[in-house]
């Protein structure tokens, strides 16, 4: 291009050539010049959390999710739609789909399946995501839904794939990778993740003996091979903060939607530990996993004030964990970072 042409009036005096190309490139402003700006840098400029700029959680409600004891696909994705679209900034819910993850990349969901309770992550809801990728251009085969055992995932109602057409789903079961460490204990990740290049977390929120709630952050207690390893004191309080900061783990993290469309809020001491115990209508999105827990622990407390429990233990037991993630860099537990934007869907 020569300097008489597109950019020549555009360009401000005391400018060089080169840093106003810079400057157009970044913002768009050479129309039909091709940018600069590769998809992961534009994907790296939306995915922005503290202390770069305030964390930001959408939780969108929408009053027809129930339809009876069953969940609407049609309100689920006005659901999706309005917070991925809150969340990135951008206006078309496929093109923020798109600009999040590649059509040619390998995702991994992690759900929550977990067998000694009968909650988890809804079924309707993460074949939603399914469907949002495949929309975006993502290949079905190149998605997985997955968790702990195959087993697991069957009995909570997921579509057992292991290798067939369509959208896989299947536990880790025995594949797993070495060469990890949390809190100097060596643990093994499952290979789902470690051999994937972009990771949803889908959990659910639940109460919980030790770390007070399971939400973003526990669920990856389902990615490591022995969890049993990684709770009580300084393995809970700081494992968790290591285990979510394990690069395969932080790096290819692109988005986490927390499933509160029902939540447990008090566990048992007897088979099932977890059960659905408060049907809502809200689901939460973020690209902060502590900023993500740290409002799941907010909306626990209400939860439970509401039924009339006691909140102080859940609270003691999880500020530890949560500040233990601000502290490793995953993002942060003070509200005044969190930018907490409420929507309403459909």
């Amino acid at each position: 291009m020569r300097e008489g042409n597109a950019y020549h009036s555009l360009r401000p005096r005391g400018i060089s050539r080169r840093e106003f190309l810079k400057l157009a490139a970044a913002a768009g402003l050479l129309a039909g010049c091709r940018s600069t700006v590769s998809p992961a840098e534009r994907r790296a400029g939306i995915m922005k959390i503290y202390p770069d700029r305030p964390s930001k959680v959408v939780r969108a409600r929408h009053a027809g999710v129930w339809n009876g004891d069953a969940l609407a696909p049609q309100a689920i994705r006005q659901m999706l739609d309005a917070s991925i679209t809150e969340l990135t900034g951008l206006n078309d819910a496929r093109q923020a789909w798109a600009v999040l993850f590649d059509s040619t990349e390998r995702i991994a969901i992690k759900v929550n399946a977990f067998r000694n309770s009968i909650i988890w992550t809804h079924v309707p809801l993460v074949m939603a995501v399914t469907e949002c990728l495949q929309e975006a251009g993502v290949p079905a085969e190149q998605i997985v839904i997955f968790d702990y055992y195959t087993s697991e995932l069957e009995e909570a109602g997921f579509p057992v794939n292991k290798d067939g057409p369509g959208v896989r789903c299947y536990g880790t079961d025995v594949s797993y990778t070495e060469g990890f460490q949390v809190v100097e204990t060596p643990i093994k990740l499952s290979n789902i993740v470690v051999n994937c290049d972009a990771l949803i977390n889908m959990p659910i929120l639940k109460s919980h003996m030790i770390a007070g709630i399971s939400f973003a952050m526990k669920n990856h207690y389902g990615t490591l091979e022995n969890p049993a390893a990684l709770h009580y004191g300084k393995y809970i309080d700081r494992g968790m903060a290591e285990l979510n900061a394990l690069p395969p783990i932080k790096e290819r993290t692109r988005l986490i939607i927390g499933d509160t469309l029902t939540a447990n809020i008090r566990y048992r001491n007897s088979w099932p530990y977890w059960r659905e115990a408060v049907t809502g209508d809200a689901l939460l999105m973020s690209f902060d996993p502590v900023a993500h827990d740290t409002v799941g622990l907010q909306t626990f407390v209400q939860l439970l004030t509401a039924d009339g429990g006691d909140t102080a233990s859940a609270t003691a037991r999880a500020t530890p964990w949560l500040a233990g993630g601000a502290e490793v860099g995953l993002g942060t537990d003070d509200m005044s970072h969190i930018e907490l934007v409420e929507i309403t869907a459909g």
